[in-house]
């Protein structure tokens, strides 16, 4: 799906009592704090600074929203799992995550989970996806960063990760090589369109 025009929407809470759903089809992206997911964004959006990063892992303590093409919503996540952001704070980001989720589980067409090709998934992924899993959500993986690795070591990650998420779809990514952002593309214009 070629994105044409993208637009913030809101930034959204678990307090925010204010919150107005718009029953839009929506793209989630979800990921250990530090994953990549706001440069994969900005690398989908084809834009360089749309969704805000930070070389400080944890600094995103919102659910970030975003209009693409005038139709659907593309929603960036906190991460979640880092632990020096202490205990109430990583309980607090769990818990909008875990309310966001639920509060768009029937407009969710896709969430897209990203794991580090280098150190692949973590206990507090493997709980993720278990809670995606009994949700029923629609799930892609995706191994980020793999400019970071010879092909054999991203040939190795990619079968590791099939194998720990039971042949789940898997997509290796490198937003500032450009690789897999077209198969990415493919797949969201296949979850959002049918076609």
């Amino acid at each position: 799906m070629k994105i044409k025009e993208v637009s913030f929407v809101k930034s959204v809470t678990i307090n925010d009592n204010r919150v107005f759903f718009e029953n839009r089809d929506e793209i989630i992206f979800v990921g250990r704090s530090n994953m990549g997911k706001s440069t994969l964004m900005n690398k989908l959006f084809n834009k360089r600074d749309m969704v805000k990063t930070s070389a400080r892992p944890g600094k995103t303590k919102t659910a970030n929203i975003f209009l693409v093409n005038k139709k659907f919503y593309y929603t960036d996540l906190p991460g979640y799992g880092f632990a020096r952001l202490g205990k109430e704070v990583r309980e607090h980001l769990d818990a909008l995550i875990s309310w966001y989720l639920e509060e768009r589980r029937n407009n969710i067409k896709k969430v897209v989970m990203l794991i580090d090709a280098k150190i692949w998934a973590q206990e507090s992924d493997l709980e993720m996806f278990g809670y995606i899993q009994d949700m029923g959500l629609p799930l892609t993986i995706v191994l980020s960063k793999i400019d970071r690795l010879s092909k054999g070591e991203v040939d190795k990650s990619l079968a590791a990760t099939q194998k720990q998420f039971f042949g789940q779809q898997v997509v290796a990514v490198s937003s500032t090589k450009n690789k897999g952002i077209d198969e990415l593309g493919k797949i969201f214009r296949e979850a959002l369109l049918g076609n």
